[in-house]
């Protein structure tokens, strides 16, 4: 049995947001549903910075075990972290706002998972995963009040988390758009204020996609900032429920990874703002096995071939992308034809892909072909390179 690190007191306050919702308590997820004031983010960094460095005791021993057994399936040396990178929050206000129904609907089971905050942290133990970087599932709604709202509170919900378990957690802080404005707004507040590791986007916002001119002052400012970016799927008005019977994210959620990635290429967006780190979930989507297509087609058609003078390949090779849904042969072969080890990050997709697929992802990835090295790299390593604080401050493992 594990040891975690003694983690903050617990307890219970409304979210600080000026909004009657927030101010509803929640039994069911006490453990922070407090609002992230600045006297308590304060204490958390203190926290972080007496705990840095700290190591969970016998996690290495016991995600080996998790992982499948044998000497290399828990491959986690002193003082090593495993990084998630697509680790999912569902707060109460989120539940209270989108609704079950429209949460369930592109969900693999078609059902809103249950999830409170001790859940991410007793799956994290049970498979040796040190820190999660926690991101909102997508939250884009017409109505762009409620959209604000809900951004907003998720931002504040886990900024709250990394104060509480600051060694455990870090946060891609979400946006508001398409609206320009409060996104602006809320990058300030995100990285100045709630110290976000990093921004989470959804591919496309009432179907403008990433590099649609609208956004470039958001990504000009993220690009200024130097700022991990990670990119999560959704559905677009046309595909979505184009199969009754199929949850749109079993084809549709990586074909529009597929086409966000294009429209940042050929919009210019990705050679515009070559500091920002894009991280892409599901090794891409169909990117890997469109890569040449597009390069190809690219660079015949003038039009497009003008937003990529160094040619489509380079840029994709320098982005990244995790493992959810993905560590497996099939998938990881192609991902690293056109990556190498280094550029893909751990990603499990919790709690949206239930506990047995963390297991799997961490198996999966020891029968992809990576060297002990790699391994390492890929389960924690390549993240500590984009996410300072929390390599700096994360929890270790120790055998």
């Amino acid at each position: 049995m594990c040891h975690v690190i003694p983690l903050a007191a617990k307890g219970f306050h409304a979210f600080n947001s000026g909004t009657s919702v927030h101010q509803k308590k929640n039994e069911q997820n006490m453990e922070t549903a407090r609002a992230a004031s600045p006297m308590r983010r304060k204490l958390g960094l203190m926290a972080a910075g007496m705990l840095a460095g700290k190591v969970i005791p016998g996690v290495a021993a016991q995600s080996q075990s998790a992982a499948g057994g044998g000497t290399d399936a828990g491959t986690a040396t002193r003082s090593a972290q495993r990084i998630d990178v697509h680790h999912h929050i569902l707060p109460p206000v989120f539940r209270e706002i989108m609704g079950e129904t429209a949460i369930g609907a592109p969900a693999p089971n078609r059902v809103a998972p249950a999830w409170r905050v001790s859940d991410s942290l007793a799956v994290m133990d049970r498979y040796g995963i040190t820190t999660a970087v926690v991101s909102a599932p997508p939250l884009w709604m017409p109505d762009m009040a409620q959209t604000r709202t809900l951004t907003r509170a998720c931002n504040e919900f886990s900024a709250q988390m990394v104060a509480d378990h600051p060694t455990r957690f870090g946060t891609f802080a979400a946006l508001p758009l398409p609206d320009m404005a409060a996104a602006l707004k809320e990058i300030d507040h995100s990285f100045d204020v709630l110290k976000a590791d990093g921004i989470g986007l959804m591919t496309n916002y009432g179907d403008h996609y990433l590099g649609h001119a609208d956004f470039v002052p958001v990504f000009d400012e993220l690009n200024r900032r130097k700022a991990v970016v990670y990119v999560h799927p959704t559905s677009c008005t046309c595909s979505r429920g184009l199969f009754p019977d199929q949850p749109d994210s079993l084809i549709e959620f990586p074909h529009d990874t597929t086409r966000t990635v294009a429209s940042l290429l050929f919009s210019g967006t990705f050679g515009r703002c070559p500091d920002i780190r894009f991280i892409f979930s599901h090794a891409g989507g169909t990117v890997p096995f469109l890569a040449t297509r597009m390069s190809i087609l690219g660079s015949i058609d003038k039009r497009l071939a003008q937003h990529v003078p160094g040619g489509v390949m380079p840029i994709l090779r320098r982005q990244y992308y995790d493992t959810a849904i993905s560590a497996n042969p099939i998938s990881m072969a192609a991902l690293l034809k056109l990556v190498t080890p280094a550029n893909v990050l751990l990603g499990t997709d919790f709690p949206f892909v239930p506990e047995q697929g963390t297991k799997a992802t961490l198996a999966g990835l020891r029968e992809a072909g990576f060297s002990e090295r790699e391994l390492r790299a890929v389960e924690g390593g390549n993240a500590a390179g984009l996410l300072e604080r929390v390599a700096r401050e994360g929890a270790r493992t120790t055998a």
